[in-house]
C-alpha cells in the first residue's frame, strides 16, 4: 500500500532526502495577500538608486514604507520628517523594524543628505543653531 502525503505539493525549501529545511537557503519573506504593492513612483525610485542604497529588504518586507518614501522624495523637509518618523518611535508602542531594515533606512537617509541634496545637512544644522 502506498501512502499519499497530506501535502501534495512538495515544499520548495525541503531537502528531498530528509524533508528538512536548510536554514540559510530558505529565508523566504512572508508576503501576505493584503501586502501593498509598490506603486509606480516607488518602482521608479527603486530602479534609479545606486545598488548600495536600494533597500532590498525594505522593498520585500515593507513595500508600503518605500511607497511613502517615494511620495516624499521631492520635498526634503517632508522626506526627513518621514525618515525620523520611521527611525524614531514617537508613540512608544511600536515593535520596530528588523535590524537590516533600520540599517537600510539609515543608509538611505545618509545617501539623501550626502548625495541627493548636498549641503542640506549643514543648512539644517545652521537653521537649528540660528546661524545663517
Amino acid at each position: 500500500m502506498i501512502l499519499q502525503s497530506r501535502n501534495p505539493r512538495p515544499d520548495a525549501c525541503s531537502t528531498p532526502s530528509t524533508g528538512a529545511r536548510p536554514l540559510a537557503a530558505c529565508a523566504v519573506v512572508d508576503r501576505s495577500p493584503s501586502a501593498e504593492p509598490l506603486d509606480v513612483r516607488a518602482q521608479r525610485l527603486f530602479a534609479s538608486l545606486p545598488y548600495a542604497v536600494r533597500m532590498s529588504t525594505t522593498r520585500q518586507r515593507f513595500p508600503h514604507v518605500l511607497n511613502r518614501i517615494a511620495a516624499e522624495w521631492d520635498v526634503p523637509a517632508r522626506f526627513l520628517r518621514l525618515m525620523d518618523e520611521l527611525l524614531i518611535d514617537q508613540r512608544g508602542n511600536r515593535q520596530g523594524f528588523p535590524f537590516e531594515t533600520v540599517l537600510e533606512l539609515t543608509n538611505f537617509r545618509d545617501y539623501y543628505l550626502n548625495e541627493v541634496h548636498v549641503g542640506l545637512r549643514e543648512r539644517l544644522a545652521a537653521r537649528a543653531t540660528g546661524v545663517r
